[in-house]
């Protein structure tokens, strides 16, 4: 693989097939992934497999796109877009996405995702005078 996003974007593919050995494969045993940024990590390849079990249960139907990256040393910054259903509820569920990756070794050490859980009411303004 020649960067950064080429890890993700193994990973990505891996998470479409559900393929939970290729993206075990894919993070350093001691790997610290934030969900949700403002929770605690999952830590080790143990907590990922644990949430991945979870998260295929919940959801279905999943998109994740990238839009735009950037690199800077073992640093991956990612913008996108995620869009699933959410299997517990039968809504789909939408939101910007924005992850931050470290690379150690060609793999994922640290993973840290920020997007809004419950995204706030689009507001409707009355135009100025």
């Amino acid at each position: 693989m020649s960067g950064h996003i080429d890890v993700l974007n193994a990973l990505q593919a891996a998470n479409i097939r559900r393929d939970k050995a290729a993206i075990l494969a894919l993070v350093t045993p001691d790997v610290e992934y934030h969900f949700h940024v403002g929770t605690p990590p999952l830590v080790g390849v143990e907590g990922i497999s644990r949430f991945l079990d979870r998260y295929w249960g919940m959801v279905s139907e999943l998109v994740w796109r990238i839009d735009h990256h950037a690199e800077n040393g073992d640093k991956l910054l990612v913008e996108g877009y995620e869009e699933f259903v959410d299997t517990t509820t039968g809504k789909r569920v939408s939101h910007p996405y924005m992850g931050i990756f470290e690379i150690r070794d060609g793999k994922i050490a640290r993973w840290r995702d920020y997007f809004e859980k419950d995204p706030a009411p689009t507001a409707t303004a009355s135009p100025a005078r």
